[in-house]
């Protein structure tokens, strides 16, 4: 499935946010209420999803973005 750019682009900050909020819905609510540790849950989840997304693009685009060693160059 194809995304558009900005959406693409945008998805690591948009599961932040939504980690953020879920959170802080647990906060708001309480700990002891019924959803909470559901809440709880994909807040982290959607956390840990922003920061593997970003730690693989950044990955792929140190990669693309490094130039391959040509020795005969040099010389």
């Amino acid at each position: 499935m194809w995304l558009p750019e900005p959406v693409y682009k945008s998805l690591p900050t948009l599961y932040g946010v939504m980690g953020i909020l879920f959170i802080f819905g647990v906060i708001y609510l309480g700990v002891d209420a019924p959803m909470s540790p559901i809440y709880l849950g994909l807040g982290l989840v959607s956390l840990l999803a922003a920061i593997g997304i970003s730690v693989s693009r950044g990955k792929g685009s140190r990669k693309a973005g490094r130039p391959e060693s040509d020795d005969s160059s040099n010389s």
